[in-house]
C-alpha cells in the first residue's frame, strides 16, 4: 500500500472513475463537479456524465438496472463509454456510486467499454454510521425492516472474512458491497491494484474528498465547492412513518414499480424538501458499531496488503463504540404536523403519476415512418422479451 496525505496529479491524458462508496459524500462531490463544469473544461478536465448524476446509466453499466425502467439507458451507456474512451482531454472523469454494485463480470464489461488506462477512486466513511444512512435509503426503496432487523440480516449475510451466505442476483448484500477487500480483489483484478485510490477524510472534514479530486485532476484548490443540497436524512420518527407506510402498501399487495414511480420518485424528492422537522438523528446501535469495527479491521488489512494508494488514514474508518447508543429502540410516535405533510407528499405523488401506456394503447405501426418505425419495432420486441424473462 502507498500512503499520502494529499493527492498527486495524474499524468496528462489520464482518466478516472469514482465508483463510491455510497453515502460517503458522493452527492456533494457530484454537485461540485457539476457546478464547476465550465471551469473544469477550461482547465482541461472533461466530465463525461450529464447533469449531476446519471444513476440509471450507471445502473445499466453495472448490470443492475431494474426491469421496470425502459431500455433506452443502454444506448446512453454506450454513448457515455464512447465519450470516455475517445476523450482527448488532459483529464477525463466520471462519477457514480452505483458502479460499486457491479459483479466481476460487469466490472470487466465496464473496463472493456471504457477501453483505456483508468484510475478507480473510492471515497470512504466509517461503516457504523454509514449503515444507518444506508438503511434510510432502503426505506426510500420500499424497505420494511426495522433498523435492528435490517442490521442483523446483513451481518448474517456476510461473514467477517468476506464469505457471502445468501444468494443474490441484481443487488448484492450491503456488507459485500461496502467491503474494501472485495474492491481490491474484484476491481483490482481488472484495472490493477496500483490503479485503486482510497480517499479517507479526517473525522468532521466535509471537503476532504473535494480536495482529493482537485489534486488528482490537477486543478487549483477551491475549484470544487460544497453546494447547498436538499439531501438531508429524515429524522427517526419520520423515517419510521415511511417504513410503516411501506409495510401497509406491501401488505395490501401494492406492486414495486408503481411505488418506485410515485413515492420513490416525486415522493422521494418531496421528502428531501421537508424543512422544520424536529431533529432526531438515526443512530446505529452500539452492538452494530462493534461488529462494524470487526469487518472494517479486516478490510483495512486487505488494503494495506495491496498495491493501492490511500489518501488519508485508514484507521479513521474505525469508531469508538461507546459513542453509539446501547438502547436503539425506534420511536413509535410522530408529530401530527409531520404526518400531515408527509401524507400530502405521498398523495400528490400518486395524483401526478401517469402509468406508462400499455402496448394495446400504443398506436399501430402504420403511424410510424422510416427510422421511427425501426425504433418502435425494436422497442416492442425488447418489451416482449422482458415480459418473458
Amino acid at each position: 500500500m502507498r500512503s499520502a496525505e494529499t493527492a498527486a496529479p495524474l499524468p496528462d491524458g489520464s482518466a478516472l472513475i469514482h465508483i463510491g462508496m455510497p453515502k460517503t459524500g458522493t452527492t456533494a462531490l457530484q454537485a461540485a463537479l457539476q457546478d464547476a463544469r465550465p471551469t473544469l473544461r477550461g482547465l482541461g478536465v472533461a466530465n463525461v456524465g450529464r447533469g449531476r448524476h446519471e444513476m440509471k446509466t450507471a445502473l445499466t453499466a453495472a448490470g443492475t438496472l431494474a426491469p421496470y425502467w425502459n431500455d433506452a439507458w443502454q444506448d446512453r451507456w454506450k454513448e457515455l463509454a464512447t465519450s470516455f474512451r475517445t476523450s482527448t482531454a488532459r483529464c477525463t472523469i466520471w462519477s457514480s456510486e452505483t458502479l460499486t454494485q457491479a459483479s466481476p463480470e460487469r466490472i470487466q464489461h465496464i473496463a472493456d467499454e471504457l477501453g483505456r488506462d483508468v484510475t478507480v477512486v473510492l471515497t470512504l466513511r466509517p461503516l457504523a454510521p454509514l449503515l444507518a444512512s444506508q438503511w434510510q435509503e432502503v426505506l426510500r426503496r420500499r424497505g420494511t425492516d426495522s433498523l435492528d432487523a435490517w442490521l442483523h440480516r446483513h451481518f448474517d449475510a456476510v461473514s467477517v472474512d468476506g464469505e457471502v451466505h445468501v444468494k443474490y442476483t441484481r443487488v448484492m448484500p450491503e456488507l459485500h458491497r461496502f467491503s474494501l477487500r472485495r474492491v481490491v480483489q474484484e476491481w483490482g483484478a481488472v484495472f490493477g491494484e496500483d490503479k485503486l485510490v482510497f480517499v479517507v477524510p479526517a473525522p468532521g472534514d466535509r471537503s476532504a474528498h473535494l480536495r482529493a479530486f482537485e489534486g488528482l485532476m490537477g486543478v487549483p484548490e477551491e475549484t470544487l465547492k460544497l453546494q447547498d443540497l436538499d439531501n438531508s436524512s429524515l429524522p427517526y420518527p419520520e423515517a419510521e412513518m415511511l417504513r410503516h407506510f411501506n409495510i401497509a402498501y406491501t401488505d395490501r399487495g401494492g406492486d414495486h414499480p408503481t411505488w418506485m414511480f410515485t413515492v420513490g420518485a416525486a415522493g422521494k424528492t418531496g421528502l428531501r424538501h421537508l424543512t422544520g422537522l424536529t431533529p432526531y438523528p438515526i443512530r446505529t446501535p452500539r452492538w452494530a458499531a462493534e461488529r462494524a469495527n470487526d469487518y472494517t479491521q479486516g478490510w483495512i488489512s486487505a488494503v494495506e496488503g495491496s498495491d493501492a494508494t490511500v489518501i488519508g488514514d485508514l484507521q479513521d474508518l474505525l469508531v469508538d463504540p461507546a459513542a453509539f447508543p446501547e438502547d436503539a429502540t425506534p420511536p413509535d410516535t410522530v408529530s401530527v404536523d409531520s404526518a400531515g405533510r408527509i401524507a400530502d407528499i405521498f398523495y400528490k405523488s400518486g395524483l401526478d403519476y401517469q402509468p406508462p401506456a400499455s402496448e394495446g394503447d400504443a398506436p399501430g405501426l402504420e403511424a410510424y415512418g422510416g427510422r421511427q418505425l425501426l425504433r418502435e419495432v425494436g422497442k416492442r420486441a425488447r418489451r416482449r422479451l422482458r415480459q418473458r424473462t
